[in-house]
Order: C-alpha cells, then sequence, then structure tokens
C-alpha cells in the first residue's frame, strides 16, 4: 500500500493542493456567502475532474468510478453548504 502511496505522490499533492487553495478561500472569504458558495462548488468540481484525470492516466476509469466521484463531490458540496448557509 505505502509504494502505490509514493507512485502516485504527485497526484495526490496536486489534490491536497485543490483542497488547500479550497480551504484557504472558505476561510478568506467568511463575510461573502456567495463568494464561499462558489469555491465549495468549484471544490466539488475540481475534485471530479481530479479523479477522471487519475484514473484515466491510469486506465481504471469506469462508470462506477466515475459515479463514486461524482457522488462523494456532491455529498461533499451538500455539507460545505449547509454548514456555509447554516452560520
Amino acid at each position: 500500500m505505502f509504494s502505490e502511496i509514493t507512485k502516485h505522490l504527485a497526484h495526490y499533492f496536486s489534490l491536497l493542493a485543490i483542497i488547500g487553495v479550497s480551504f484557504w478561500g472558505l476561510i478568506t472569504f467568511p463575510y461573502d456567502k456567495g463568494m464561499q458558495t462558489a469555491i465549495a462548488i468549484s471544490l466539488g468540481t475540481a475534485f471530479v475532474i481530479w479523479g477522471l484525470i487519475h484514473h484515466w492516466i491510469h486506465d481504471d476509469l469506469h462508470p462506477k468510478v466515475i459515479l463514486e466521484y461524482i457522488a462523494t463531490a456532491t455529498l461533499g458540496i451538500a455539507i460545505l453548504l449547509i454548514v456555509i448557509w447554516q452560520a
């Protein structure tokens, strides 16, 4: 398992960068719920695109994987939007 992580380290670093920049944006704009909403949706979209590219490069992109990334992103966006609009 550790060899799989190190083998894809550049991919995971780019994913962490996407998530990090998104959370930085969420923290930077606490006063603008519209901007935070756009950031949350952009994060979900970037996550799906990252996942599709990652699996396409490694030749294991299947409809099940696509649906899994879309479902995970949708759930994450929903949770973020609930937190943003309830605060």
